[in-house]
């Protein structure tokens, strides 16, 4: 076997890996999509229902605020998980 055989498998298994790798991460991308999606009606549910029990302004206000109360305490999380 001749180093050009040798050259043209490993190029082959690394194209594969990378291949692999795209679509792992194409997966991953439509996943985050779906988890954002997710989130934003159950962030829409909240304010249906917080509107029914006080007014809508108030509601939305309320909403996205515990919104980025949760936003705020992963971040925090997050940023002593990498101390």
């Amino acid at each position: 076997m001749g180093l050009l055989d040798v050259l043209e498998a490993e190029a082959r298994s690394l194209r594969m890996g990378f291949l692999r790798v795209v679509s792992a991460l194409l997966v991953l991308a439509v996943a985050g999509l779906l988890v954002l999606g997710g989130l934003l009606v159950l962030l829409w549910a909240a304010y249906l229902w917080f509107s029914s029990l006080m007014a809508p302004p108030l509601a939305a206000l309320l909403v996205s605020l515990l919104s980025l109360l949760l936003a705020a305490g992963l971040w925090w999380r997050a940023r002593s998980m990498l101390r």
